[in-house]
């Protein structure tokens, strides 16, 4: 079966990996892997890093998810999100901000926490968390730095790593986060082909030739549990955590149907 994986990503060309891990209390047990190590642009990914990083700051005081921001001029770029053409008098919280950036992947948003939590302080974390390829250098939609060879990076591992991390009993604020990223709004990607009932909690992310989704797939819910599931913890302590990255892709219409039907293969198997 794991065949059937490797022929539908390396099918597309490009660079291609994918991870799916077993969490488990002590360690993942890797189910799959496939160049987890390869080095790709993190593209909308890196905001995860930032969204650790900024609740590790609210667990130890130096933050609070009910604090209000203004949305400052220099932050907003024009691209997926709100905030840019929203009033410049709105004064969205801490907590509104990170919803925005994750939710629908707001680049104004993740701008101001990218801000806020500091970029050396973000890539420390990585790095204290056992990343190795993962590091931000610039901000959202600044692509003159892209062209100067500043980007961001990760790899499957690596994320696949700090999503096993989001749903430990040691990560700071760890139930908050995971409550986000069920919130998330594209399900194109991994999760085309599921049912509703199984719940995801992940991140896409996409530039020119670039297509990742990364998250943590839970066991179904019962359908009252599933209205809830934005607000309701996750208890079970073994889901599957799923990275699919590509880069340098020609057809991303054929990219995203081809992601999709390896999230249905991969959901089937494990």
């Amino acid at each position: 079966m794991h065949k059937a994986f490797e022929h539908e990503l390396l099918a597309l060309g490009g660079e291609v990996a994918c991870v799916a891990w077993r969490r488990q209390p002590l360690h993942p047990e890797p189910l799959y892997e496939l160049q987890p190590s390869l080095r790709f642009p993190a593209a909308s990914l890196a905001k995860l890093p930032i969204l650790a990083e900024i609740a590790r700051q609210v667990a130890r005081g130096q933050l609070t998810w009910e604090t209000p921001y203004a949305v400052p001029d220099s932050m907003r770029v024009t691209s997926d999100g709100v905030l840019t053409d929203l009033s410049s008098q709105l004064r969205p919280t801490l907590a509104d901000v990170a919803y925005l950036m994750i939710t629908i992947s707001d680049n104004t948003a993740a701008n101001m926490l990218l801000d806020l939590a500091g970029m050396e302080q973000i890539n420390a974390y990585m790095v204290e968390l056992g990343l190795q390829q993962t590091r931000l250098e610039r901000r959202f939609m600044d692509f003159t730095a892209r062209q100067q060879g500043r980007d961001n990076w990760t790899c499957a591992a690596d994320m696949a790593r700090l999503l096993a991390h989001f749903c430990s009993d040691d990560a700071p604020e760890g139930e908050h986060l995971l409550r986000i990223l069920l919130r998330q709004n594209d399900y194109t990607i991994l999760p085309a082909y599921w049912e509703e009932e199984l719940p995801f909690a992940h991140k896409t992310g996409g530039l020119v030739g670039v297509m990742h989704d990364a998250g943590i797939l839970y066991p179904p819910l019962a359908p009252s549990i599933l209205r809830e599931a934005g607000k309701h913890p996750i208890t079970n302590k073994d889901p599957l955590i799923l990275v699919a990255l590509t880069n340098n892709q020609r057809d991303i219409p054929r990219t995203r149907y081809t992601l999709a039907r390896l999230g249905k293969l991969i959901q089937e198997t494990f």
